[in-house]
């Protein structure tokens, strides 16, 4: 497996998925991004250290994470290896006193949860970035007002790639410009 390390580079309510948010991971280097669908309490968990908000008490991300301490196991690393019949899986490698490596099957947003508190790199596998990876489209965030460029039909068109691919935020903005287009806005 060829594994390429991601960043969260975006999270917001998914517009497909009443009461559930869109975690998005990019690549750097190649720009690519994968939306992966997540519950509220799940974003909640991956936010609240990211934002640096701390509970008085710890949650359940936060206990595992003091329990794995206590027992000085290392999250060495997470890696997003499958996407299966719609659903993205990942793993958690840790490494215990004796030097072991412990590999454990996680959703990635629990695991994505515990790289944070961790502060460990997140991966994906390289052959689910290319399947479910997209790219933005450069030339529509360059300058403003570049939907000008297109044609109905063509901005359309845009529209349903960008909604196959969940991209919800870019998404808005392409329906916006259609229904300027059309006197609706």
């Amino acid at each position: 497996m060829k594994k390429i390390e991601v960043s969260i580079v975006a999270m917001a309510e998914s517009q497909s998925k009443s009461g559930h948010y869109v975690m998005v991971l990019e690549d750097p280097k190649s720009k690519l991004r994968v939306p992966i669908i997540i519950g509220t309490a799940e974003a909640q968990a991956i936010a609240m250290p990211i934002e640096k908000i701390f509970p008085q008490r710890p949650l359940t991300h936060d206990l595992f994470h003091n329990v794995l301490n206590q027992l000085q196991t290392k999250l060495k690393e997470v890696i997003i290896n499958a996407f299966e019949n719609d659903i993205f899986h990942a793993i958690l490698i840790f490494q215990d006193t004796k030097g072991s490596i412990i590999q454990i099957d996680a959703r990635p947003s629990d695991a994505v949860a515990l790289a944070i508190r961790f502060n460990c790199q997140i991966y994906i596998d390289a052959f689910v970035l290319e399947t479910c990876g997209y790219a933005i489209d450069e030339k529509s965030r360059e300058k403003k007002g570049s939907y000008a460029e297109y044609t109905l039909a063509e901005l359309e068109d845009l529209l349903e790639k960008i909604l196959k691919k969940e991209d919800y935020e870019s998404a808005t903005r392409v329906r916006d410009a259609i229904e300027r287009r059309k006197g609706l806005k």
